[in-house]
């Protein structure tokens, strides 16, 4: 079922403005039945569910989507264009690999990763199952090259191998995620893997999801240009990216997919016009092709709204 959310984008109501009624004196005439129920009825229009679903998709001031959590905000400010249960706690699924790569930005910068470093893999990590790129137990692999499946294509191997190399083992590197979602103030996320398959209180929301990447884009401009990456090269193959707002939304930049059979498909996605970039984070939805169309339907409508139109 499509579910209505709210948008606060068009909170003055029809293009006009409210309505302006100029009064003049009458004389005084009887009230009927029939008078009332004339009076009555555009306040019934204006109130049917369907009708003003009509004049919202018309003005631009309100929308629909059968995303079970939605929200779009402008960025910096956060301004709210419109959410849909974006406090719900949901299944992050593989956008949980933003945390990830936060925390592995953060060791590069800090110089305690190296971009060139090798890091031999586990059986734990080669064992990965879901997206992966053919890691090798006890195969050797640069950092830079792991950040680049992990990012691009979202190969859990290659997630595994990093989260691993960087805190002993990935139980303690899902650790380390959940204090630094702590730190960031994301308080309805906690994580219990570093790939985004569902366990028991491995758990976010649309709105901490949007603050994450908003953390990313802010912290790591250079970093951040890769996941507008169309496809990385690894181990002699081409892994292509499968964020499907890139190509389709002018400006489209990021982020990444999400999709488990608990959670839906998911995404959060960002995009830049002329210096004003918004955030988009949708979850369950069914398949592949309603996300990509949901994505692409709600960044273009958010373009269309006047910035600093939210909340």
């Amino acid at each position: 079922m499509t579910g209505a959310c709210r948008s606060n984008a068009g909170a003055r109501g029809y293009p006009g403005g409210e309505l302006s009624v100029q009064w003049r004196r009458l004389r005084p005439r009887r009230v009927t039945m029939r008078s009332c129920l004339l009076l009555l009825l555009p306040t019934c229009l204006i109130l049917s569910p369907a009708t003003a679903a009509e004049a919202g998709r018309a003005a631009g001031s309100a929308i629909a989507t059968p995303a079970k959590q939605a929200l779009l905000v402008e960025y910096p400010s956060f301004r709210t264009l419109l959410a849909k249960n974006a406090g719900d706690r949901m299944r992050p699924s593989s956008m949980t690999k933003l945390m990830t790569a936060l925390l592995v930005f953060e060791a590069l910068r800090s110089g305690a990763l190296s971009a060139e470093a090798r890091i031999a893999v586990s059986s734990h990590a080669a064992g990965q199952r879901g997206s992966r790129v053919g890691l090798k137990q006890g195969g050797r692999y640069r950092v830079r090259g792991l950040v680049r499946a992990t990012i691009v294509y979202s190969a859990n191997d290659a997630t595994v191998a990093l989260a691993e190399r960087l805190a002993g083992s990935e139980k303690a590197f899902a650790a380390a995620m959940t204090r630094r979602a702590r730190q960031l103030g994301l308080r309805d996320t906690g994580f219990r893997n570093a790939t985004g398959f569902t366990a028991p209180g491995h758990l976010t929301s649309a709105r901490d999801i949007a603050r994450l990447a908003g953390e990313i884009v802010a912290r790591f401009p250079a970093r951040y240009r890769l996941f507008a990456l169309r496809s990385v090269q690894f181990g002699g193959k081409t892994w292509r990216n499968r964020n499907p707002v890139l190509g389709r939304v002018a400006g489209a930049d990021g982020l990444k997919t999400g999709q488990t059979r608990a959670g839906g498909y998911g995404l959060v996605a960002s995009a830049k016009r002329g210096g004003r970039r918004l955030i988009l984070v949708i979850n369950g939805l069914k398949s592949a092709a309603g996300r990509q169309r949901e994505a692409v339907r709600l960044l273009r409508w958010g373009f269309r709204q006047p910035a600093g139109a939210g909340q």
